[in-house]
């Protein structure tokens, strides 16, 4: 064996392996500073992710909180119907399809069903070879059927005949409506109709009432005494929210006072209100009527026996959200730089260093 190359590998040293050598020393360096990149600024977009999240927590009152955990609670439970609803509509629909096309000497006991290719397999029994070549010639003709498979069928027991049936469905079989209209028997509505005899027309009699004299309405007290029910006294508000902003408002019950948070940057001063009061009560000011809410508003509640309460509302804007973003993109901004920076003067080092070896080598 000649080992003159290897000796020649140890002797003298080629310029290239140097260049291949820090070309792969100066990729590690750079992939190296891409990871650390990547992953600080993958650390940066998690803490803004984070801080995003805890700002969201406090956008809203605690009443809008509760209704928007019940939506995206119904929003599950529509999802999840939606799934069970999608993986039988198949099915559902060819049964009903099936339904509506059975002819009444045939009778389906077995389905196989494959949703994928919209095939269907069907066995059951037939009174004679007529009523099944009735029931493949109906279905031939079928505008949701595309092509017809296997037909199979033989003698059966109690004198029936075996059927079985493939059929391959158009894919507008998952837009199936069945139209399956109750059978009405005319017949039997015309003949009672016709035999039912007329009565003799009675002559109306007319009688005059005495005159009487119309008496005020009771009062809530001669309403007591009378036994006739008694005018309410209930009046509360139960729902206060505005239109635009959709701002739900906290009812207290106890004081009488309402309170609604409305969005940074909100007009105040042109609001309208939709309110809801106990059934039968005059509300003043009335509702969906644009009120100026810089200062609190009261508005009177009067019941049917004509007591009346008083609401307080109080409309507050929230406060302006901190830029906290300009900030921190900023020394985000300056030490990508820095990191790119140094990346670059590493190559350029590297680079530096390759050319002054490859002349001292040419040199020697």
């Amino acid at each position: 064996m000649d080992f003159s190359v290897i000796f020649q590998l140890r002797t003298k040293k080629f310029w290239w392996m140097d260049v291949i050598f820090y070309f792969v020393i100066s990729s590690l360096i750079a992939t190296v500073l891409c990871y650390l990149i990547f992953l600080f600024k993958d650390g940066m977009i998690s803490n803004q992710i984070n801080d995003a999240s805890s700002q969201l927590q406090t956008v809203g009152t605690l009443q809008q909180k509760e209704h928007e955990a019940e939506v995206l609670t119904y929003q599950k439970k529509i999802g999840d119907f939606s799934v069970l609803l999608k993986n039988h509509e198949f099915a559902s629909n060819v049964f009903a399809f099936m339904q509506a096309q059975t002819l009444p000497n045939i009778w389906f006991s077995q389905f196989s069903l494959d949703e994928k290719n919209t095939a269907v397999q069907l066995s059951g029994e037939a009174d004679d070879v007529d009523s099944f070549s009735r029931q493949v010639a109906a279905l031939e003709g079928n505008k949701y059927v595309k092509s017809m498979g296997s037909l199979n069928s033989s003698l059966g027991q109690a004198a029936k005949l075996d059927i079985s049936i493939g059929l391959v469905l158009k894919p507008t079989i998952f837009d199936y409506l069945p139209d399956i209209a109750p059978a009405s028997d005319t017949t039997l509505t015309t003949d009672t109709t016709s035999t039912t005899p007329q009565s003799p027309a009675i002559p109306a009699t007319t009688t005059t009432a005495p005159s009487t004299t119309t008496n005020p309405p009771a009062t809530p007290q001669q309403s007591a005494g009378t036994g006739l029910q008694p005018a309410s006294g209930e009046k509360l508000i139960t729902s206060f929210h505005l239109l635009d902003p959709a701002v739900s408002g906290q009812i207290d019950e106890v004081n009488y006072k309402i309170s609604v948070a409305v969005p940074y940057g909100t007009d105040i001063k042109n609001l309208t209100p939709s309110i809801v009061a106990s059934p039968g009560t005059t509300l003043l000011p009335a509702s969906l009527l644009s009120q100026d809410f810089t200062e609190p508003i009261n508005y009177k509640v009067i019941a049917q026996d004509g007591s009346a309460q008083n609401y307080q509302v109080n409309v507050t804007v929230s406060p302006a959200v901190a830029p906290t973003g300009q900030k921190s993109a900023q020394t985000q901004s300056y030490i990508m730089t820095l990191l790119v920076s140094v990346g670059v003067v590493v190559v350029i080092v590297l680079a530096s260093v390759i050319l002054l070896i490859r002349r001292k080598n040419k040199k020697a």
